[in-house]
């Protein structure tokens, strides 16, 4: 069984250095599990330097989640837009219905009710039960697996539960009680600066328990099973405009970028797509002018996206807005189409 030998050591050296060192981010030492949720929430998937406008701008708009449960999903979609996987979105909105309605604004502490929200899993009400409740949850995220899979020189499957589990269990006698929300939070902080894919270790403040930098191989942690290919779909964008103003359409409130515009787009050849648009608006198509070409990549699917600028034989009926005061979030994946139209 795993275990680190000496787990009061592990946890002073790791505070001493996160006292010193920690960055200044306006959700840390504030002790909001909102502030918390949200954050965290923003951060999957998402770089810090990404996240922070965001989260300011956002908790502004709402600074407490019964604000944020009282608000229109169409505003938050807006105000998320740009930042992708705009499901953690929705997934926010939710939970923060669920905070406000059921919990009467107030948030849960107990762990098994904030894990039951809506997008919290048990990374996420972990660290929402550390940081904001100082309570010894132990909360494992990937920057966590990094760090300790090289101090153990543990070569299980990181993309595995198990492996998750095992390290929870690892540090559950090592986390401090005195001080959890410092020490949830040094960890993943160690992770993101100084434990990263290629490790810094001469300022490591656990270098000297480390075992992979021992062993002279700290880069080999933590190991990945190999991902399947991601799937790839050719996706035909046409771009229809008339006096400055442009079509977009709403996706479907479920499914993938569920509820966002986007210009009308149709995942089928160009003839094929031709005749669908043609059908749908009941105009022919004729001209069109690739406008660009680009790859929009998720996380189990691409999109390999080529942009036609196209005209009518007849108007198109249908609503068309100014792309500069579009009120509505506009899909990450079409917010690039956006910016060249304005250039």
């Amino acid at each position: 069984m795993h275990q680190i030998d000496n787990p009061k050591l592990f946890g002073d050296r790791l505070l001493a250095w996160y006292a010193t060192h920690k960055r200044s981010l306006p959700f840390r030492d504030v002790y909001n599990p909102y502030y918390t949720l949200v954050s965290e929430l923003m951060l999957q998937q998402t770089q810090m330097e990404t996240a922070v406008p965001y989260f300011i701008r956002f908790v502004e708009r709402y600074p407490t989640v019964c604000d944020l449960a009282r608000a229109s999903i169409e505003d938050v979609l807006k105000l998320w837009e740009g930042l992708g996987y705009y499901r953690r979105a929705h997934h926010l909105h939710e939970a923060a219905k669920t905070v406000c309605d059921v919990y009467h604004g107030t948030f849960p502490k107990d762990l098994a009710l904030i894990e039951s929200l809506k997008g919290v899993g048990r990374y996420t009400a972990r660290a929402i039960h550390s940081i904001a409740f100082e309570q010894p949850s132990v909360a494992v995220d990937g920057n966590v697996l990094r760090v300790m899979t090289r101090v153990l020189r543990y070569d299980a499957d990181v993309m595995k539960e198990q492996t998750r589990r095992t390290i929870e269990t690892v540090l559950e006698p090592v986390i401090q009680h005195q001080k959890p929300s410092d020490f949830t939070q040094a960890m993943m902080e160690l992770g993101a600066t100084i434990c990263q894919k290629k490790p810094q270790c001469e300022r490591c403040p656990l270098q000297a328990m480390c075992e992979a930098y021992a062993q002279g191989d700290p880069s080999a942690y933590p190991v990945k099973s190999v991902k399947k290919d991601k799937i790839r779909n050719a996706v035909q964008v046409f771009v229809y405009a008339e006096d400055d103003h442009y079509l977009l359409v709403q996706r479907p409130d479920n499914g993938l970028l569920a509820n966002l515009y986007t210009f009308w787009q149709d995942e089928n050849d160009f003839e094929t797509a031709v005749k669908n648009f043609e059908q749908t608006y009941g105009v022919n198509v004729v001209h069109h002018q690739i406008l660009t070409t680009f790859n929009h990549v998720f996380s189990h699917v691409v999109w390999e996206m080529t942009v036609h600028l196209i005209s009518t034989q007849h108007p198109v009926r249908a609503k068309l807005y100014d792309l500069t005061t579009f009120p509505y979030a506009i899909a990450k994946a079409h917010l690039k189409i956006r910016e060249i139209l304005l250039k």
